[in-house]
């Protein structure tokens, strides 16, 4: 997986826009460190989903985000690779997500009936959602200057669906079933790493990451932290009031 350059330096084999660069060894370092530090969290948190799934017989991520997640990753891990890197990250994500489809049909009914139209139909809501989503992050990849740039916009409005989502998932159920404190720390951190990775990119190669600097990126980055910033407020008082019915 690694490839040795710069002398003795070792590092992630390099994407587009540093094969063109040579950026120096420090750079790559830091940028993969990123890079597996994110891939390492979110597949914790990912397999945690499935553990608390089944411990809770419930299902933490939300739909909606459920079959985003799995388009972004199947389109930009298989269809529109950014580079190898991402490749070996995102197909073993679509992989481990049918664990969390399969709890989150296993166990959604009981939390969707007081919706039996959801409840019933979770298998073709979950296919027809993956499949748009899958076609909407095609549509958006064609419609951007660059893989790259669709991405990141991409990805990050996901973080932020996803963050916003679990909130008021755990306002609407009003308990914390299919969620845990692991992985919430798991998923906070490694978006947080992903912003620090892209604003590293940008602070040395702006010219080359322009994206990363416009308002909107800002406004996305800031999203991202401030849902998951809410979660743990909203989820400590759920539990403080779990606590205090139980006495």
């Amino acid at each position: 997986m690694a490839s040795k350059t710069f002398g003795s330096g070792f590092h992630l084999p390099l994407n587009a826009v540093d094969q063109v660069n040579q950026p120096p060894l420090h750079f790559l370092w830091v940028q993969d460190a990123c890079i597996l530090s994110t891939g390492i969290l979110w597949t914790i948190a990912y397999v945690l989903y499935i553990r608390q799934g089944f411990q809770d017989r419930s299902y933490g991520m939300p739909l909606f985000a459920l079959c985003a997640n799995i388009g972004w990753e199947f389109v930009y891990g298989v269809v529109f690779p950014i580079s190898y890197a991402e490749t070996l990250t995102f197909v073993p994500w679509v992989l481990i997500d049918c664990g969390i489809i399969y709890t989150t049909v296993k166990f959604g009914p009981e939390q969707w009936k007081h919706a039996p139209l959801v409840a019933n139909n979770l298998v073709p809501i979950l296919a027809c959602g993956t499949a748009l989503g899958i076609a909407g992050h095609v549509a958006f990849i064609k419609t951007c200057s660059s893989v790259v740039e669709a991405a990141l916009y991409s990805g990050f409005t996901l973080q932020v669906i996803l963050g916003a989502a679990s909130v008021a998932q755990l306002m609407a159920r009003n308990n914390t079933s299919g969620h845990t404190w692991t992985i919430w720390v798991c998923r906070s951190i490694g978006s947080f790493l992903a912003v620090v990775m892209f604003s590293w990119r940008y602070w040395h190669y702006p010219a080359d990451y322009p994206a990363v600097g416009s308002p909107m990126t800002i406004f996305i980055f800031t999203c991202v932290e401030i849902a998951d910033l809410t979660y743990p407020f909203v989820f400590a008082s759920i539990n403080a009031n779990h606590k205090n019915k139980l006495q």
